[in-house]
C-alpha cells in the first residue's frame, strides 16, 4: 500500500489515505511517499507500519540511533521541523482554548537535544550466553530491539553500561533481566538500580563494584525484585539515591521516585512557574501529585503554607528528607490520593494551585473541587495534551487560561509537556 504523508498527529502518528481509507502509520515525514503494511483493520481507519519511504522530504536527516523507533521516533527530522510538528499538534488539540492567532505559542526548544536523559533503564538480552542491551518494542511489553549506544542518554551513564554490559557478559551474571541508571547534574555519582529474578545464582552486586573502574564515579547499587505485595528494594553498596539541585532547591531522588529526566528544562519550567503564577506575592500553596516534592518545594514561599498530596510511600520518605533539606517548616504532607484529598485542602482557600498529574489528567472529584472553591491561580504542568483539553474545557466556567507554554522536554520524541496558567475570572 502506497500513502502519501499528511501531516503527523498526536502522538506521533503518521496520516494519509489510501485507496479510500485514512491510514495510520509509524514513519514518514509530510510530503513524503511511503510503502505501508497494514497491521490492524479498525472500522474507521488502518494502523499499519512503514517499510520504505519513496520520496524523501527534505526535513528529512539521518537518525543517529539504529533502533531510533524505539527510544525517539522523531529523528528522522531536523531539530525545528520536529518543534513545528509540535506546536501544530497544539494548536489542533487546544483549538478553541487559546487564542493562537493573537497570543501565539511560546515553544521552549531544549539547550541540549542529545545526551539530554539523566535515567534510563534497559533491558538485558541474553542469546547464547552472551547479554546485550535492548529496548522495548514500541507498543509491546514483550519484543525487544538490541541497541549499542543511545544518543538521548547522557554521556557518562551510557560509558557506565558500556563497562557494565562487559562485566556482566565476563561474569556471566545472567540474574539480571533489567538495569537501570541515573545521575544528578548538580553532584557526582552514577545510582545503579539492578532488576533481578529470584535466581540464588551468582550475586551480581561483587563483580559490579569490583570491575568498575572508579572514574565511573559510583553513587550507589540497589537490587530491586518483583513480589506479591510490588516490589522489594534492597540497597547493595553506597546510597539508595541521588541529590540534585535545581535552582535554589535541592532534592534526593531514590532509586524508583519519579523525577524529570531532563535537569535544564525542569529548571526553566520552575522558574517560568513562579513568574507567570506568582509575581512577587507569595500565599497558601497546594501541590497535588506531589511526588518528591519537586514544584511545592520550589515554588514554597516564606511564610506561605504549602500542602503536598502524595499516595506512594517511596515517594513519601523522600518528600520528607526534601522537606527537611530545603528547611522548610511550613509544608504539611497529605499522605493519599489527591482526588480524596481535593475537597478539604481547597477549602482552605488557596492561593495557588500546582497539578502535574499523569497522563491521565485531573481526576472528576479534583475538578469539581476547584470550580467550587476557586483557588486564586492554578498551575497546571501536563504531560498529555489530549486530557489538558480536557480539563481546560470543564475549568472554563470559573477560569481563564492566563498563560500557555510548551516545553520540548524530550527531543526527537513524540512527548510535550504544556504549562497552563489559570487565573479566577
Amino acid at each position: 500500500m502506497i500513502v502519501t504523508i499528511e501531516k503527523i498527529v498526536y502522538p506521533g502518528r503518521r496520516l494519509g489515505y489510501a485507496e479510500g481509507a485514512t491510514v495510520f502509520t509509524d514513519e514518514g515525514l509530510p510530503g513524503e511517499r511511503v510503502e505501508v503494511e497494514p497491521i490492524r483493520k479498525k472500522k474507521n481507519h488502518v494502523e499499519a507500519r512503514t517499510t520504505k519511504v519513496l520520496a524523501e522530504s527534505p526535513e528529512r536527516v539521518r537518525p543517529r540511533c539504529g533502533h531510533y523507533l524505539a527510544c525517539s521516533a522523531y529523528q528522522s527530522m531536523a531539530y525545528d521541523a520536529q518543534i513545528a510538528v509540535k506546536t501544530e499538534q497544539l494548536r489542533d488539540i487546544l483549538a478553541g482554548l487559546w487564542d493562537f492567532e493573537k497570543k501565539g505559542l511560546d515553544f521552549v526548544a531544549s539547550p541540549r537535544t542529545w545526551h539530554y536523559r539523566n535515567r534510563v533503564r534497559l533491558r538485558l538480552l541474553w542469546n547464547d550466553g552472551r547479554a546485550q542491551w535492548a529496548y522495548h518494542h514500541p507498543g509491546s511489553e514483550r519484543e525487544f530491539i538490541a541497541i549499542d549506544q543511545c544518543y538521548l542518554i547522557s554521556e557518562p551513564i551510557m560509558r557506565m553500561l558500556d563497562a557494565l554490559l562487559g562485566i556482566i557478559n565476563e561474569k556471566n551474571l545472567q540474574t539480571l533481566f533489567e538495569v537501570e541508571a541515573r545521575e544528578s547534574r548538580s553532584s557526582p555519582g552514577v545510582l545503579l538500580n539492578l532488576h533481578r529474578t529470584d535466581d540464588p545464582g551468582v550475586n551480581p552486586v561483587d563483580p559490579i563494584i569490583t570491575g568498575l573502574d572508579p572514574h565511573f564515579s559510583l553513587a550507589g547499587i540497589v537490587s530491586i525484585q518483583k513480589s506479591k505485595s510490588g516490589f522489594k528494594e534492597r540497597l547493595e553498596w553506597g546510597r539508595n539515591y541521588i541529590e540534585e539541585k535545581i535552582g535554589s532547591s535541592i532534592y534526593m531522588v531514590g532509586a524508583r521516585s519519579f523525577f524529570q529526566v531532563n535537569a535544564e528544562m525542569l529548571e526553566r519550567v520552575i522558574e517560568d512557574m513562579k513568574a507567570l503564577a506568582f509575581g512577587d506575592r507569595g500565599g497558601r500553596l497546594a501541590d497535588l501529585y506531589c511526588g518528591l516534592g519537586t514544584f511545592g518545594i520550589a515554588l514554597a514561599r516564606e511564610g506561605g503554607e504549602v500542602y503536598g498530596v502524595e499516595s506512594e510511600p517511596d515517594n513519601i520518605v523522600f518528600l520528607k528528607r526534601n522537606i527537611e533539606r530545603n528547611r522548610l517548616t511550613h509544608f504539611q504532607i497529605c499522605e493519599g490520593k489527591s482526588e480524596d484529598w481535593a475537597p478539604s485542602i481547597l477549602a482552605k482557600k488557596m492561593d495557588a494551585v500546582v497539578c502535574d498529574p499523569p497522563r491521565k489528567g485531573l481526576g472528576a472529584e479534583i475538578v469539581r473541587s476547584l470550580l467550587q472553591h476557586r483557588p486564586r491561580n492554578i498551575i497546571y504542568l501536563s504531560c498529555n495534551p489530549a486530557t489538558l483539553a480536557r480539563d481546560l474545557k470543564a475549568l472554563r466556567p470559573e477560569y481563564e487560561i492566563k498563560a500557555l507554554r510548551a516545553y520540548d522536554f524530550f527531543p526527537h520524541t513524540p512527548h510535550i509537556e504544556t504549562l497552563a496558567i489559570l487565573s479566577i475570572r
